[in-house]
């Protein structure tokens, strides 16, 4: 039953979060007061600013999700999730070389991570590099992981886009 709560208790901060971070606001920093973990009145855990940080790269606000993710990794500094997404938004910026640094680290706190990744094989085809792309798919594909055909379709679409 606690767990349920729990977990009520998070979609409801991820429902807020959501809501706030895609207001439309012209903002563009997190200093700005715009993510909803610091509007709480109570201190942001570090689940709050990642809940934030998730809201706001869903509304492709990157530049804002680092800086709740960076704030997560703050509070908790192995939290291999807040990891992964800053290596996403990173990513999602250009800046793929920053982008291997944090999945590296998310993979090695948590090495049986799928989503991070699918993600690493996603940031190896950014640079081009199919045959690490394609390693990562195998080693998801072994591991039975749901998201290996996220990364096949990653790519298939890559390699059909060079033909």
């Amino acid at each position: 039953m606690k767990r349920i709560t729990v977990v009520i208790l998070c979609l409801a901060l991820a429902g807020t979060a959501f809501a706030v971070g895609s207001s439309g606001g012209s903002s563009g920093n997190a200093s700005s007061g715009s993510s909803a973990a610091a509007k709480q009145s109570k201190a942001p855990t570090a689940l709050d600013w990642y809940n934030s940080g998730f809201a706001a790269s869903k509304a492709a606000k990157y530049q804002d999700a680092i800086a709740d993710f960076n704030s997560a990794i703050a509070l908790r500094s192995d939290y291999a999730e807040a990891y992964n997404m800053l290596g996403f938004c990173s990513r999602k910026l250009g800046d793929v070389a920053k982008a291997f640094t944090y999945y590296e680290t998310a993979l090695k706190l948590k090495p049986n991570f799928p989503e991070a990744r699918e993600y690493y094989g996603e940031a190896f085809l950014q640079q081009g590099n199919l045959a690490k792309a394609v390693q990562q798919y195998i080693i998801l594909q072994k591991s039975g992981s749901t998201v290996a055909r996220e990364l096949l379709d990653e790519i298939d679409r890559f390699v059909n886009q060079k033909a």
